[in-house]
Order: structure tokens, then sequence, then C-alpha cells
């Protein structure tokens, strides 16, 4: 399905942020439960135990990027396309995403900055992946 990329209504920084945070929960909630289920279990279960951490975080994000919306994005009622019109981007893209907004985050979080100076609202991991946020 191709989005009309002229009538199209970019979403603003602040429901992007509340959309983070909302996922940031859902995957750290996740994320707290491995560390409680492996609490004590010695080093090498604790190593596995934040290397699943990562793995579900990247499969969390593939996955809904890929399909056009996180949960907390459905809640703040906006979705993915691509730069293209494209919906959903497919989960290739949606790791690219992931990746990207990895990468937005390693510089004092300068790449989710860029969303507030983007004309387009792009932050890095946009830029990478090639990706609009839009209001549904």
């Amino acid at each position: 399905m191709n989005i009309d990329m002229e009538n199209m209504e970019l979403a603003g920084a602040g429901t992007r942020f509340m959309s983070y945070i909302i996922d940031g929960i859902v995957v750290g909630v996740i994320g707290s439960i491995l560390n409680y289920v492996t609490l004590n279990s010695g080093e090498v279960v604790g190593q596995i135990a934040r290397i699943l951490s990562v793995l579900i975080s990247m499969a969390y994000f593939t996955y809904f990027f890929g399909n056009g919306q996180t949960p907390g994005m459905t809640m703040m009622k906006i979705k993915l396309c691509g730069t293209d019109g494209m919906y959903p981007i497919g989960y290739g893209k949606g790791f690219l995403r992931w990746v990207g907004m990895i990468i937005s985050g390693l510089v004092l979080l300068l790449g989710y900055i860029w969303i507030l100076i983007d004309k387009k609202n792009q932050g890095w991991h946009d830029k990478i992946a090639g990706t609009y946020v839009i209001k549904e």
C-alpha cells in the first residue's frame, strides 16, 4: 500500500517522544523480568541474559517497525512509512531503523534532537532507513 505523500501530515517531536517512552517501558519491563529471572544465576547466565535483552529489543523494534507501528506509535496515532510512500516499510528497513536508533543515541542523542531542526521531522534513524513518521 502506498501513502499519499502530498497529503501526509508529519508527526511532531512530542508525539514521537511519547511513543518512544511507551515502547521503552514495554521493552524495559521485558528486560527487567529477564534480569530478575537470572538474578544470582552466575556470570555466564548473566551474560546470556544481556545478549537476550539486546536480541529482544532488536526483535521488538524490527517486527513492529516492519509492520508500520510499534504499540507506542499505535497509542499515539502515528505510523511509519517509507520516503517513497511505501507502507508498511518491511523488516529490512525496520531493522535498519533500529540500528539507526542506536546511532542516533550515541553522540549526546544528537540523532534524536535532529528531529527538532529537520524540515521533515526526520531523525538520523529515519534518514538511515528512509522513513517518515506520520499521523494516522
